[in-house]
Parts: C-alpha cells; sequence; structure tokens
C-alpha cells in the first residue's frame, strides 16, 4: 500500500506547485509568461516537484525571484487511504489543466492601438456579425455606448458606424457621426473616425472628400508615402492607425483614386491594391482585389501602360518588391491588350507563349495565383460554332437592325481567328412568333442567339420555362428585373444588352455627383422620352445625396425652347438687390445643370443659358447631344457640355478608328444616321465568348466599341461610358 500513498503524494504536490507556478507567473511580463509557464507545468507534470522548484529561477521572470516566492520548504501534504488516490490523481490533473487555461486566458496581449471595442462588446456583437446581421450588431453597440462614459462610449459609437457601414447603409453611419463631439476624441479614435468619414464620403459619391479625410491620417513623422507603408508597417507610421485596419485604408483609398477617374488615379488605384494585395488572408478577398486590379488596368491606354512602366511609383521612395510586383502587372495588361484588342477572344498560341515568358520573369506574381489560368482558359475557349442573328428587317425598326447586322458582320470579317469563325445564319423577326423562330434556329444547328431587337419578343423569351440554348437579346423586357436566368433548372442564360439611354442620364447624374455638384437643375424634352430620362437623373440624384433644385421640360419650338431656359433660371436666382434689368450678373441656386437634348435642340439651350448669365454652370449630357460626326463650326454652340459616350464614337482606341473609318467608307450615308448601332452590333459579336465568365465575376468587365461592359448577376450587359468636353465645337476625351 506503500506506493500507492506515495503516488498521490506525488499529484497532491504537482498541484501545489502549479498554484505556486499561477502566483509566479502572474508577476511576469505578459508576452513571456504564457512558454515560461508552459515549461515549468512540464516540469511539475514529468519530475519530482524538488526539481521543479529548483529550476523556477531559471524559467519565471528573467531569473528574479517573485515577490510571493519563498525559499523554503513546504509542508507536504498527507492523504490517508488509498481508496480516495484515484480521486485525488484526477483532482490534480484537473487542477493543472485548469489553471493552464486560465494562465493562457490572462496572458492574452491587448490588441494593437486602441479605440477598439473590448472583449465583452466583440462577444456581444460577434454573433450578429458572423451572420451578416450588421445592423443587429450596430445597434448593441450603440446600446452600450449609452451604458458607457467617455471615451469609451466613442469606441462603441465608431464601432456601429463601421458595422453600418459593412451594412451598406451610409446614411446610419452618418447620423452615429453627427451625435459625436469629435473634440473629445483620442487621436486614435480620431484616425478612426477619418477611415470611417472616407468610407461614408465613398458610399455617397464623393471620393475628393473621401481622399482628404484620408490624408488626415497620414502621421507628419511619416517619412515614405502613405501607399508605400505596406507591407512593412514602419513603426513611425504605425502608431497613426491600428495595423488591423490599414488593409481598410487601402482598399478604401484605392477605391476614391478609381472613382476620381484619369490615368494617374488609376496608377494610384493600383498601387494602393498591392499594398493592400500584401496585408490579405482570405483567398476570396485575394481573388476580388486582384480582379479590382485587373479592372484598373483594362481601362489604361497602351501607351499610358508603358509609361507607367518606367515610373512605377513616381515620386515615391523606391521599394524594389513592389516595383517588380507592379511591372508584372503593367506587362502582363500589355501582353493581353497586345493578342485581345479587335479579336472575339484571346484564343491565340502566340499568347500562350507569351504568357509562359512572363510567368518566368515574373516567378511568384500574384496574378499567378488567380487570374493567369483565368487568362489562360479563356485563350483556349472558343467561340460558339454557329450563332442565329435574329433582327427585324423591315418595318419601323429595319435601319437599326440593318446597322447591328452590318456591325455584326464586320466585326466577324475582322476576327482574326479566321479558322474558328463560326457560321452565322440571319432570320427575320417581323411577323414571327419568337418562341417558334427561337426553336427553328436551334434546330438549324445554332448554339447561340443573338437578338431578339423588339421589347415584346424580349419578354417573350423570359416567359418561356427554360431556354435550351443562351440568349443575347438586344433590348431590355419590360419589368423584367430580377429574372436571372442560368440558374440550376432555368435553363441556358438570357443576356438582355442595349444602348438605354435611361443608364446614360444615370450615369451622367453620377459623374455630376462625383464631380462635387450637390444641387442640380434639370432640363429635358417634353416627351415620354424626356420624362422617362428626367425621371432618371433625379432618381439617381437623389439617391447620391445630391438635391433637385428645379426642372422644366422644352419643345422642339425655339421660342418656347427660350422660355424653358428662363423659367429653369428664374426659379433658381439667388435673390440680390438690384433690378432683373442691372448689369449686375445674376447668381443661381445651383451647381450644374443635368440635361437630355438632340443636338438641335442643344444648341438653342446653351446660347440660352449664356445669354442670362449662366455660362459658368457645368452642363453635364447623355450622348444624344453629339451626332457622333465632328462638326466645329455647327458645335461651337455647345461648347463646355460634358457628356458621356462610347468609345467608338470618341475614337477612345485605336481598333474603334479602325473599324468606324471602314464602316463609314462602307455605308457613308447610312452609317452616319445609325452610327452606333453598328458599335452595338460589333460588342454584340465580340463579347459572345466572354458572358458566361463576366457574369461569374471571372473577369471584371470587356473593353467594348460601346464603352467598358460589365454583366450583372441578373444577365443584363452594363455600359460605362467614356467622358468629353466640347472644345471649339470638338469633343475631347476627359478623366
Amino acid at each position: 500500500m506503500l506506493w500507492k500513498n506515495k503516488t498521490s503524494e506525488l499529484y497532491a504536490k504537482r498541484t501545489l506547485h502549479s498554484l505556486t507556478a499561477l502566483k509566479m507567473a502572474s508577476k511576469c511580463s505578459a508576452t513571456k509568461c504564457k512558454l515560461r509557464f508552459l515549461d515549468y507545468f512540464r516540469l511539475v507534470m514529468k519530475h519530482n516537484s524538488s526539481f521543479a522548484v529548483a529550476s523556477s529561477k531559471n524559467l519565471f521572470c528573467n531569473g528574479r525571484e517573485s515577490k510571493t516566492w519563498r525559499n523554503e520548504t513546504r509542508p507536504e501534504p498527507v492523504v490517508p487511504g488509498w481508496k480516495k488516490q484515484r480521486a485525488i490523481i484526477l483532482q490534480g490533473k484537473m487542477m493543472a489543466y485548469l489553471l493552464l487555461g486560465l494562465l493562457v486566458g490572462g496572458c492574452g496581449t491587448t490588441p494593437f492601438g486602441s479605440g477598439t471595442v473590448s472583449d465583452s462588446g466583440r462577444q456581444a456583437v460577434g454573433a450578429p456579425v458572423s451572420d451578416g446581421r450588421f445592423r443587429e450588431a450596430a445597434e448593441q453597440n450603440l446600446r452600450m455606448a449609452s451604458r458607457a462614459t467617455i471615451p469609451r462610449r466613442y469606441d462603441y459609437l465608431l464601432a456601429a458606424m463601421g458595422r453600418y457601414l459593412d451594412g451598406g447603409d451610409a446614411n446610419a453611419a452618418k447620423g452615429v457621426l453627427a451625435r459625436i463631439d469629435t473634440t473629445k476624441w483620442t487621436r486614435p479614435q480620431q484616425d478612426f473616425g477619418d477611415l470611417l468619414a472616407a468610407r461614408i464620403a465613398l458610399a455617397e459619391r464623393r471620393p475628393r472628400a473621401a481622399l482628404a479625410s484620408l490624408k488626415k491620417i497620414q502621421s507628419p513623422d511619416c517619412r515614405q508615402k502613405e501607399s508605400d507603408v505596406a507591407p512593412h508597417l514602419p513603426s513611425h507610421c504605425g502608431p497613426r492607425l491600428p495595423k488591423s485596419r490599414w488593409a481598410s485604408f487601402f482598399r478604401t483609398r484605392a477605391m476614391a483614386y478609381a472613382e476620381s477617374g484619369g490615368d494617374d488615379n488609376a496608377l494610384d488605384a493600383l498601387r494602393d491594391r498591392i499594398a493592400l494585395d500584401m496585408l490579405l488572408e482570405d483567398p476570396s478577398e485575394i481573388a476580388t482585389n486582384h480582379r479590382a486590379i485587373w479592372s484598373r488596368l483594362s481601362s489604361l491606354s497602351p501607351s499610358f501602360l508603358a509609361r507607367a512602366y518606367l515610373q512605377p511609383l513616381g515620386s515615391s521612395a523606391p521599394v524594389p518588391l513592389r516595383i517588380k510586383i507592379l511591372r508584372g502587372w503593367l506587362t502582363l495588361a500589355g501582353i493581353v491588350g497586345k493578342y485581345t484588342a479587335g479579336k472575339t477572344s484571346i484564343r491565340s498560341e502566340p499568347l500562350s507563349q507569351t504568357l509562359a515568358s512572363w510567368r518566368k520573369r515574373y516567378p511568384g506574381h500574384p496574378a499567378e495565383r488567380f487570374l493567369l489560368p483565368e487568362l489562360i482558359a479563356a485563350g483556349q475557349k472558343k467561340p460558339p460554332p454557329h450563332i442565329a442573328l435574329l433582327l427585324p428587317l423591315n418595318g419601323d425598326f429595319s435601319g437599326v437592325a440593318r446597322a447591328i447586322q452590318d456591325g455584326f458582320i464586320t466585326a466577324w470579317l475582322h476576327d482574326s481567328g479566321a479558322a474558328d469563325r463560326p457560321v452565322v445564319t440571319i432570320g427575320n423577326t417581323v411577323g414571327a412568333d419568337i418562341g417558334a423562330l427561337y426553336q427553328e434556329a436551334i434546330d438549324a444547328g445554332a448554339e447561340f442567339i443573338v437578338g431578339p431587337l423588339d421589347k415584346p419578343s424580349v419578354a417573350r423569351l423570359t416567359e418561356l420555362p427554360a431556354l435550351q440554348k443562351p440568349v443575347l437579346a438586344l433590348n431590355h423586357a419590360e419589368n423584367s428585373a430580377g429574372k436571372a436566368r442560368g440558374h440550376p433548372g432555368s435553363g441556358a442564360p438570357l443576356y438582355q444588352f442595349t444602348l438605354d439611354p435611361e443608364e446614360e442620364a444615370a450615369q451622367a447624374a453620377r459623374r455630376a455627383r462625383s464631380d462635387g455638384c450637390i444641387r442640380a437643375g434639370v432640363l429635358t424634352p417634353e416627351t415620354h422620352w424626356g420624362q422617362r430620362m428626367a425621371d432618371s437623373f433625379t432618381g439617381q440624384w437623389r439617391e447620391h445625396g445630391g438635391t433637385i433644385a428645379d426642372g422644366q421640360s422644352f419643345s422642339d419650338k425655339p421660342e418656347e425652347i427660350a422660355a424653358s431656359v428662363q423659367k429653369l433660371l428664374d426659379n433658381t436666382e439667388r435673390e440680390r438687390p438690384q433690378s432683373p434689368s442691372s448689369s449686375v450678373p445674376r447668381e443661381y441656386d445651383m451647381d450644374c445643370i443635368l440635361m437630355a437634348a438632340f443636338p438641335r435642340e442643344a444648341r438653342q439651350l446653351q446660347p440660352q443659358l449664356n445669354f442670362y448669365y449662366a455660362g459658368d454652370v457645368p452642363i453635364y449630357a447623355t450622348s444624344h447631344l453629339f451626332g457622333g460626326i465632328v462638326d466645329p463650326v455647327s458645335d461651337q454652340d455647345i461648347d463646355g457640355i460634358i457628356f458621356g459616350d462610347m468609345p467608338w464614337i470618341l475614337r477612345g482606341s485605336e481598333d474603334a478608328s479602325v473599324l468606324r473609318d471602314r464602316v463609314m467608307e462602307t455605308w457613308p450615308e447610312f452609317a452616319q444616321k445609325y452610327l452606333r448601332y453598328y458599335a452595338l452590333g460589333i460588342d454584340a459579336y465580340r463579347i459572345l465568348p466572354y458572358l458566361e465568365g463576366l457574369r461569374a465575376g471571372s473577369f471584371e468587365d470587356f473593353q467594348g466599341q460601346t464603352g467598358t461592359l460589365l454583366v450583372d448577376g441578373q444577365g443584363r450587359v452594363n455600359r460605362k461610358l467614356l467622358w468629353a468636353r466640347i472644345r471649339k465645337g470638338v469633343p475631347v476625351i476627359i478623366h
């Protein structure tokens, strides 16, 4: 029985010395106590207590004795009876492991930087956030803030702002910010607040305000540009913003630069995206960031890519690794641009060989992870072998249909992959049942259907229970929003691609808002089309936080056009002491004018605005004000107007210029009237191999003749326009 009693005594000693270790560790440095206790714990469990005690001075506190430690012999507890041995052994083990858990938890370090919510606060909001319930998490933070005192109260309020923004509710975040007395913020709270204010400004399409807020975060002691901080985050920069928030900083600023427009800002956005890439760990976030990088690169001209390669970091201090990464991205964009310009897809043996050379030149480049495999896969993809083009070849829409058809065939003829050119058959939709015609095309071997053009026929296709072959309709079906096609059980996808004037109006409103306009006047024709344009202007403007100062419609009669302009200006004129006949210039309570007008009307509207001293009020218009053919004499009357249009019209690329010149030579008179629809036909042919990847998110966008093309989850092909200003009667591209 003696050995059993000794065993019990041994476990009792180990438990006692574990308690002693806990006392000693509690006095040690938080950064080292964890490892030291683990070492001591192993000794307690493995050796006898005297060995552990003898080793304690080397294990704890750099050899210094804890104030609670005493070098004296401790009485050993006597445990009578072997029947209690098992219980004592278990108690000793349980106590030791319990002490280990308590100590490991107690030795946790405080998160880097202040201005964070306490552990209890994080536990309270953790579950809702993990489920995507950001509003609930924000409201819990607000409740905690109501019970906390300053400055902790502001930590909770800032956390609530962040949750609202994560959930896409910038207005709620802005409301919380209005409740905070920022003069009482701590320095870290001020920096976090500036970051959140930038996110709010970005959500409101105010990129300049976002950049201004982010600029405040930069420490005056930081000797590097903000974009050069990552991935090292120098200590002289770090205190201004916790390391965990640098990712949000670079992401927000990259988006602000991208929203600002222009090649230089696009390059700044690239630099920040590369800095962000070095901080990300989640594969999905990395993939999303790479797509954003590729989108910026795709928007840059070949000449600018070449210039950027020579000076990739501008005036900032050289960072060799980041120079090589950026140059790798720039080189890859140049390669893909060279082999895809004017082609239906990037299927090409030289491209595969060039990509292999690029990989050897930039081993381990971030683009190898996601983008390069997608480019290689796209290069191996072929267009559908047989395409059916269904259009109304006679009747009211025959002119538009003919232009689309000629553009489609022009792209087919210029497709460099001659051996892979598909068979194209053309069908007339006039007087035909679109469902029957669709089936007839499939029976004839068509693998992809392009068309129809009219809304009723498109609507009819959306009502079919399932599609056998994919369709690229050349119009939008009325009230078809939300009818996603191509999901499991719904058959082949139905894409919708058109030159939507209302979307152009929405883009003009967003452009004016991003340029800083707040109060806008609206001028549109006195027609059903004009009312739709006015609704799109005002809806988009208010959605982005703007105010409509006044709106007027005009007829096609010159005297009524003048009256509409005068009424708009009278309604927005600021009060002044002088009479209306005074020579003092009039001032108007609006920052800009949103206008939808055709060339003849626009050439009358602008002179009227100049006559009433409103010539300095910026005007943002849709593409309809420009006829597509440069006419400096006639268009000098619309000087200064900013408008959005397609690369095909503004000659935004060499490919656009070559194809347009060919079309104008072949159909000089007809092409002038339907010029933009030729571009629609070209893009309808070229985008076919890309549609699936664009919708799935494998590609960010497609550089087309009608604009930068994107495909949303509903299968709608959306266009991003180029922007130009009329100068001396000639449109000049601006950024």
